[in-house]
């Protein structure tokens, strides 16, 4: 074969497989439907479609020398022509070889290029259904279709259709809007009308994401040419001052010029950035696809596992028109089809009947969400919580204190399961792990609910596109970077004051929670220009989350949030620490994308060094202290203790007046905490020795009890009390800001 030939005929092969896969899903489609109905008129309308695609399909094989497929498709078209023509009764046995059948057709399609798969057996059971001496022993166990090598599906065509469970199939919501080149005919059979075919292109993967490429790269001469006009503006502004003081004709001359070519640059740029823009968003529309052309094979999947394993499942969708776009969905197919296998082999794993239901909803105009239900047994806490010990995720300590909200997340940890054993269905012990991960690389989230004996809900949220980036460029000694947009929680200017130290670290306090706050420079390990600290007051930070985990970071400069163009390292760089990629601004500066889920792993190897952010002078003052606490409760004492400590303080403690007393006769200390009523020594008497002895007379003594008589109080005020707290009105910040005011 001459070689040009050679090119041809493998792009006809290319073709044809799509063509095929097109036929394969109409023929799918319309046998799930027909092992479902009864009605003779509506089974016979059905079979002259299935019989009329096997048709198409084997003449369309036959021209790109598929033999085995011609072959098989061949017997099919008779076994439905004897059923249209009723000399043929259906039966239960048949679909089960008409599916397999259905699968071989789809291992050839896969095949590569010379090899060969042996269609004997499954033609055997074809040619005895053909001769009608089809008995129950020539039943085919269905192999393990459920494996992601077996199930294949399609995506070229954006439709609706009807979704099964068990053999029945269950209609979606009556609101679902049918697209206009799609119509539902012939009890809800797709076909494509013939005056719609014209219309229907189709455009490889790799020529539509090499668009998508160009028009992102669009963005730098958007970006370049909207900073040229701003370059230009500035000069003009320093021509009219030099013209204040010089006027000069040549001036007025050259001011003339560059207003022209300052018009002329704004009106580029407005043109530039609308038809960069246009260009990406109509190249994003078609990236949409409906969840329809992954979801369709999700019916013959849960089919085919209930006979395999002898469960009756039925499968509900809803919203399956809902479009994302085609990268998100290629990269989601997988993760959705193990949820549902999860559900099957462990969700329903008490019962031979279930359901489980598939609802999409768009949210907002750039998120969806994915709701996948069972009303199986639910999650076993205990038993995951066991698991996590054995497999060394957790340890006993933190089991005995995690809340079963959080317990339950653990099911998307590597090595977890809730299954006594592994099954090729749900997975190899692999969990829900490969989810998880799959969800958060395209910036999703995923979580649970479970409640015992009636089931369990998977929750994911995702964006609709994978869009040009937005990035907040921060400044920090000097040097500029690129936070992505989508990670920022919250951007805002704190003062010094409200930074708190809490277990040594420095903490900021935002919408009742505690994060921890780092100088973004301690992270990026990066040296410090300034000569001095700068006494600022006020403190820029961004809020930074990777899914349940965040931080909050200190710059020098927060610049500006803009488009940014990402370029993604190579291999070679795929490891470097903390960055991402880089991205070329409008002036031609590269400047690094930061990876945030790397920065917060950094973060904790910078806890004391958080503490950097407050003034060396308040942290010494703090950290310098020493303070004695005179406690007999050891909750109480165990309180006080932790406080101070997390606070910076260093920290003593006596179980009564006299092991205090005699702690201070031996250490110095710089404030003493003691309650009153204590054996021994209570805190009254503890006071009046510390007030008389010339040694120690000037450290200040604050009273925490529970007494709270106003003769307690004058008490402590004459024994020489520098403050007095009473136990039912304690409150943390009082304490400490009473232990500033007296060190």
């Amino acid at each position: 074969m001459h070689i040009n030939d050679a090119e041809f005929f493998k792009k006809l092969r290319s073709t044809f497989t799509i063509e095929a896969h097109e036929h394969l899903r109409i023929i799918s489609l319309s046998l799930l439907e027909l092992e479902k109905i009864s009605a003779k008129e509506e089974k016979k309308t059905i079979v002259e479609t299935i019989h009329r695609e096997f048709h198409s399909l084997k003449g369309a094989s036959r021209a790109v020398s598929m033999k085995e497929i011609e072959t098989l498709c061949h017997t099919l078209e008779n076994i439905f022509s004897k059923i249209k023509k009723e000399t043929l009764e259906l039966n239960e046995q048949m679909f089960d070889i008409f599916n397999e059948a259905m699968d071989t057709i789809e291992d050839i399609l896969s095949l590569n290029e010379g090899e060969i798969k042996d269609i004997s057996v499954i033609m055997g059971e074809l040619k005895k259904i053909e001769s009608g001496s089809l008995g129950k022993s020539h039943l085919i166990k269905p192999k393990n279709v459920h494996s992601d090598k077996d199930i294949k599906t399609d995506i070229n065509i954006k439709s609706k259709y009807v979704q099964e469970g068990k053999v029945n199939i269950i209609k979606a919501s009556e609101d679902v809007k049918i697209k206009e080149d799609i119509k539902i005919q012939n009890n809800n059979i797709i076909k494509v009308p013939e005056d719609r075919k014209s219309e229907i292109v189709r455009v490889s993967k790799s020529k539509l994401d090499s668009l998508l490429l160009q028009g992102e790269e669009m963005i730098y001469a958007k970006l370049s040419s909207i900073q040229r006009a701003k370059e230009i503006k500035e000069i003009k502004e320093l021509l009219g001052l030099w013209k204040k003081e010089n006027n000069y004709t040549f001036i007025e001359m050259l001011e003339t010029n560059i207003d022209n070519l300052l018009k002329s640059a704004e009106n580029e740029a407005k043109t530039i950035e609308t038809m960069t823009d246009t260009f990406i968003e109509d190249i994003k529309s078609i990236m949409l696809l409906p969840f329809s052309s992954i979801i369709e094979i999700f019916p013959k999947m849960v089919r085919d596992l209930s006979r395999h394993i002898g469960k009756e499942i039925q499968f509900i969708s809803k919203g399956t028109e809902v479009e994302i776009d085609r990268r998100i969905l290629e990269e989601m197919k997988d993760p959705l089809m193990h949820i549902i296998r999860n559900c099957i082999d462990h969700g329903i794993e008490k019962s031979s009947k279930g359901r489980i239901n598939l609802n999409i909803v768009q949210v907002s105009s750039d998120t969806v969400k994915i709701e996948i239900s069972d009303d199986g047994v639910g999650i076993d806490i205990e038993k995951l919580k066991k698991k996590a010990i054995r497999n060394n995720v957790l340890t006993q300590d933190q089991v005995n204190v995690i809340d079963d909200e959080s317990a339950k997340m653990l099911i998307f940890r590597s090595g977890i399961s809730t299954s006594d054993i592994i099954t090729d269905i749900s997975g190899r012990g692999l969990g829900l792990a490969i989810v998880h991960e799959k969800v958060q690389k395209l910036e999703g989230k995923i979580t649970v609910k479970s409640e015992k004996e009636k089931g369990t809900t998977f929750t994911i949220m995702l964006p609709i596109t994978i869009s040009t980036n937005r990035g907040i460029i921060v400044r920090v000694e000097k040097q500029d970077f690129v936070i992505p947009t989508g990670k920022v929680e919250k951007v805002m200017r704190i003062k010094k004051d409200e930074v708190k130290i809490m277990e040594n670290r420095a903490t900021i306090l935002l919408d009742g929670y505690i994060i921890p706050i780092v100088r973004l420079k301690d992270i990026l390990e990066l040296k410090d220009e300034r000569k001095e600290e700068v006494s600022n007051e006020v403190i820029s930070v961004l809020v930074v989350s990777d899914m349940e985990n965040k931080i909050a970071l200190s710059v020098d400069d927060i610049i500006i949030e803009q488009e940014v163009l990402v370029k993604r390292f190579n291999k070679q760089l795929k490891k470097v620490r903390n960055i991402t990629g880089a991205t070329i601004l409008g002036s031609g500066e590269v400047v690094p994308i930061l990876d945030v889920s790397d920065l917060i792993k950094s973060s904790l190897k910078y806890g004391s060094k958080s503490l950097n952010i407050i003034d060396h002078s308040e942290k010494d003052i703090v950290q310098n202290k020493m303070i004695i606490v005179v406690e007999d409760s050891i909750t109480s004492r165990t309180l006080l203790k932790n406080i101070l400590e997390s606070h910076g303080y260093s920290v003593k403690t006596a179980v009564n007046g006299l092991q205090g007393w005699n702690l201070m006769k031996s250490e110095k200390f710089d404030l003493v905490i003691t309650d009153v009523e204590m054996p021994e020594m209570d805190g009254f008497e503890l006071t009046a020795k510390i007030r008389n002895d010339s040694e120690i007379s000037e450290i200040p003594v604050i009273l925490v009890t529970s007494l709270e008589s106003r003769e307690d109080k004058e008490r402590g005020i004459d024994v020489g009390a520098s403050a007095y707290i009473v136990k039912s009105d304690f409150r943390q910040n009082n304490l400490l800001e009473t232990i500033k005011r007296l060190i």
